[in-house]
């Protein structure tokens, strides 16, 4: 059994009305509101502190991980071919530049040991969410059952914490994907959500801070350097935009002489990789929290899953007996389901716990939850509880 359950859990009538202005009350294509307002999951503190240090045992792991491939530069698993991002890579960790968040995604075994599942890295959804969000969705709950209850939360306040050890300069911007205005601005997508956070999170830890699209963003030859929407050059550039993508894209090459900081690190990039999840699992086969996985099907005993090595949230995934695309660069991984609750409605939910890390600290859990048994971009968003026992 996990070491969590799902209550029925309203939320306040104050907070629907404030869920309802952000729009995040509109069914989705199942006919389902993005955040659960009947329900929510309760953690006792032992299990939600073994759930932390497993995240940081991990994040150890993955340091210890990067270190080995940067020393060997075997970049080949991971299918990088421009020489400018593999310089990028290595450049952001010898000069040992901070990593911002990421959001490790767990499962667990029959004996209620954590598994990791995926590292979320480079851009995660959802951090919003788990952050403040849930946190004000808390906070308005009756005083009676709030009562010796908190959250595990700290994300907010590790991240104001954050920005100073990233030692960025003066002159940045957060560049995020999805639709633009006409004068170049983000449009309303959860990109920007995600992006007007953090814009309020750095300008609170003292930053001089920008927002602007990710189409917005140019580049200056002449000052070897991204520009804003208005063409100025940047000194820093938070980007919601895969560093894969860029891979694919003729910009990548400008990486040899950008002296814009691009944010995350670079070398974030291995870590967002599942092919990541192989190399850990062949240093770290000892470790209780990681599941065998493996680019080769052949060496991963019983029932495994097959993840597209670049894909999204739930992107491309095939369960066991499910045929996978051939010809994609695959991660094969032992299949360990997510636990499953049943809804009020009568439904499943699939239940993902998440570990969101602030550099190398763990500072808060999210759960998303979704109709069947792998996490997409139709998940929910549920609120926690933690209780003390």
């Amino acid at each position: 059994m996990p070491p969590f359950s799902r209550i029925a859990l309203p939320a306040s009538e104050a907070f629907r009305r404030r869920l309802d202005k952000l729009g995040l009350l509109v069914p989705g294509e199942a006919g389902i509101p993005y955040w659960e307002t009947e329900a929510a999951y309760q953690i006792g503190a032992p299990p939600a502190a073994q759930l932390l240090k497993a995240a940081e045992t991990v994040q150890a792991l993955c340091r210890r991980a990067v270190a080995t491939i940067i020393d060997t530069q075997d970049f080949a698993p991971f299918g990088i071919e421009s020489a400018a991002m593999k310089e990028a890579i290595t450049a952001s960790w010898k000069a040992k530049e901070a990593s911002l968040y990421g959001r490790m995604d767990f499962s667990f075994a029959p004996d209620g040991t954590p598994k990791l599942l995926d590292y979320e890295a480079d851009g995660p959804l959802a951090l919003p969410e788990a952050s403040y969000l849930q946190w004000e969705w808390f906070e308005a709950l009756p005083s009676s059952q709030r009562q010796g209850a908190s959250q595990e939360n700290l994300l907010y306040e590790n991240l104001l914490a954050q920005w100073p050890k990233l030692r960025l300069l003066p002159r940045m911007a957060i560049a995020c994907g999805g639709a633009t205005t006409s004068d170049g601005r983000p449009a309303d997508t959860a990109e920007r959500f995600t992006a007007e956070y953090l814009v309020e999170n750095a300008r609170e830890a003292g930053l001089a801070i920008g927002l602007c699209s990710i189409e917005a963003v140019g580049w200056d030859g002449d000052a070897r350097a991204f520009t804003d929407e208005q063409d100025q050059p940047l000194a820093a550039l938070l980007k919601l935009y895969p560093w894969h993508w860029m891979e694919q894209e003729p910009n990548v090459e400008t990486l040899g002489v950008n002296r814009t900081r691009l944010l995350p690190a670079a070398w974030t990039r291995l870590l967002a990789d599942k092919v990541f999840l192989a190399v850990l699992w062949t240093m770290f086969p000892d470790c209780p929290y990681l599941l065998p996985s493996s680019l080769d099907p052949a060496a991963i005993a019983g029932e495994r899953v097959a993840k597209p090595c670049r894909g999204g949230d739930g992107e491309g995934i095939s369960l066991p007996n499910q045929s996978h695309e051939k010809g994609a660069a695959l991660l094969f991984q032992q299949h360990c389901p997510l636990p499953v609750f049943a809804a009020r409605d009568g439904r499943d939910a699939h239940a993902a716990l998440s570990v969101w890390m602030v550099g190398d600290t763990a500072s808060g859990l999210g759960f998303r939850e979704s109709s069947g048994p792998v996490t997409d971009a139709d998940h929910r968003f549920v609120p926690h509880i933690l209780r003390p026992a």
